[in-house]
C-alpha cells in the first residue's frame, strides 16, 4: 500500500491511497475550511483532528460541516480558504526563494 501525503492550505493534510483510490482529509489546525467537490461546498473542520474522507463516490465526515451557497456563512468561510491559499502560496515562495538564494550562494563561491 502506497499512502501519498499532501500539505493543503489552512491546516489541512491530504492523504491519497493508491490502492484504494481513497482520500483523506485530516486538519491538524484547531479548525479549518476547504473547498472539497465531493462534498458540494466548503467542508469547515471543526477541530483537530477532524476528517473528511472520499472513496468513489462514498463520502465520510467527521467532526465537521458542509456549507453550500446560500449558507449565511459561505461568503466568510471562502474569504478565508482565498486568504490561507494567499499564506500557503506566498510561504512556498519564500522557502524556494531561500533555496534559490542558497544556491547561488554557493555557485559565487566557487
Amino acid at each position: 500500500m502506497t499512502v501519498i501525503v499532501t500539505r493543503k492550505p489552512g491546516g489541512v493534510t491530504q492523504l491519497f491511497n493508491t490502492e484504494t483510490g481513497r482520500v483523506t482529509y485530516k486538519c491538524k489546525a484547531e479548525s479549518a475550511f476547504m473547498l472539497i467537490e465531493a462534498f458540494g461546498g466548503i467542508v469547515q473542520f471543526n477541530h483537530k483532528g477532524a476528517i473528511a474522507t472520499v472513496t468513489g463516490h462514498i463520502t465520510s465526515l467527521e467532526s465537521c460541516d458542509v456549507i453550500k451557497k446560500g449558507h449565511p456563512n459561505y461568503n466568510e468561510a471562502l474569504s478565508t480558504i482565498i486568504s490561507t491559499h494567499k499564506e500557503f502560496a506566498q510561504n512556498i515562495s519564500d522557502s524556494y526563494q531561500k533555496d534559490i538564494q542558497e544556491f547561488e550562494n554557493k555557485l559565487s563561491g566557487l
